[in-house]
């Protein structure tokens, strides 16, 4: 299980990332072994964590949906949450907006705790700014007053992902949409995944040594996150100008949705291929890959029990703009479509080939 659906907020999924299940048991299994104010009071921490992070990503899907950008989904993380929008920000003052957005409703909630506690004199642990607290005591006022908590998870959020200059956090991103105003958006990348990996360093180096894992998690996300944005920025780059129609497989492989898949997998091994279209008919297809099949499967089934549904690309579309639907879509392959009809396939290794290529030439004109 890679994520756990929870719903739909505004037609935007909203899904909870394995991990976020894994870390909460771990620190209340932690939490639970010193005493029961402290396992509440971490529950309630994670509870409103999990509230701030659905809000906040909230806020930067209804900004990008405000720009123009639609979002399918919202992935949530232990240490934040991702917008799996239908493109990328192309526009570094898009981007800078979508960014910023999420960060300043933490500390705009942050701000509405401190109005709310001071007119209604609601019950808040104001001590705290006089006097020092260890962690028993810090806990007691965690599980004590849940505005407290509120406030401090929100504003805890906020900074981190806002000061933090280091891709994929909102920081990283605003840093980013100011540094492509000057240098342009590949450049601009590329300093701030140097950056990143600096960041991702120090934070590892402070982890190992105060033996912290959730700061340890945190530095490899960041560090892998960067690098991932990095490439698919450079391939987006590197893909400009190509349109799919150029790579598309104008003899794709298609099996009638009845076959069984004994049959197709034969047929796909000896081509050396690992994907195929499923025809369901009504000019509607889907996608059998090999590499989603379960252990335990029965060879006489029919495909369309292992196809995936897909929407196709349409054949107008930049090579650019169809690495995004591959990478929102999670697929390997997609049927291309003119017009209403199929005309072919494009798959995922075909464009990343195409990127290789198109990187080549581009070296090869500068040595020229």
């Amino acid at each position: 299980m890679r994520s756990l659906v929870l719903g739909k907020v505004f037609g935007i999924a909203i899904e909870l990332h394995w991990s976020f299940l894994l870390i909460i048991f771990f620190i209340l299994v932690s939490a639970a072994t010193e005493s029961l104010q402290s396992m509440l009071a971490t529950a309630m921490l994670f509870f409103f964590l999990f509230l701030s992070v659905l809000l906040h990503e909230l806020t930067h899907s209804i900004v990008s949906i405000k720009r123009g950008i639609a979002v399918h989904k919202i992935m949530l993380l232990p240490i934040g949450g991702v917008a799996i929008a239908e493109e990328l920000p192309e526009k570094a003052s898009d981007e800078f907006l979508i960014s910023v957005s999420g960060p300043l409703f933490n500390f705009l909630l942050v701000i509405l705790v401190l109005l709310a506690v001071s007119f209604f004199s609601l019950p808040f642990p104001w001590q705290i700014l006089s006097q020092q607290l260890d962690a028993s005591e810090f806990d007691k006022l965690l599980f004590e007053y849940p505005l407290f908590t509120l406030l401090y998870v929100n504003l805890m959020l906020g900074t981190f992902n806002l000061l933090l200059p280091a891709l994929p956090l909102d920081g990283g991103r605003v840093l980013r949409s100011l540094l492509s105003m000057k240098f342009g958006l590949i450049k601009a990348t590329r300093i701030v995944t140097t950056i990143s990996a600096a960041v991702a360093l120090f934070l590892f180096m402070i982890s190992f040594a105060a033996q912290n894992l959730l700061m340890t998690i945190i530095s490899v996300f960041i560090f892998f996150g960067a690098s991932e944005e990095a490439r698919i920025i450079e391939t987006k780059h590197a893909l400009k100008g190509i349109t799919i129609m150029q790579l598309v497989d104008k003899k794709p492989i298609i099996f009638e949705s009845n076959t069984p898949i004994e049959l197709i997998i034969e047929e796909l091994l000896s081509r050396n291929k690992f994907s195929c279209l499923i025809d369901f008919g009504q000019n509607r297809y889907g996608v059998f890959d090999l590499n989603d099949l379960p252990q335990n499967l029965n060879l006489k089934s029919p495909a369309c029990e292992y196809a995936k549904a897909v929407e196709p690309l349409d054949a107008s579309l930049s090579a650019d703009k169809a690495l995004e639907r591959f990478i929102i879509k999670g697929q390997s392959m997609l049927p291309v479509f003119e017009s209403g009809q199929l005309v072919g396939t494009l798959s995922l290794e075909t464009i990343e080939r195409a990127y290789r290529i198109s990187a080549i030439k581009e070296t090869l004109s500068k040595t020229a």
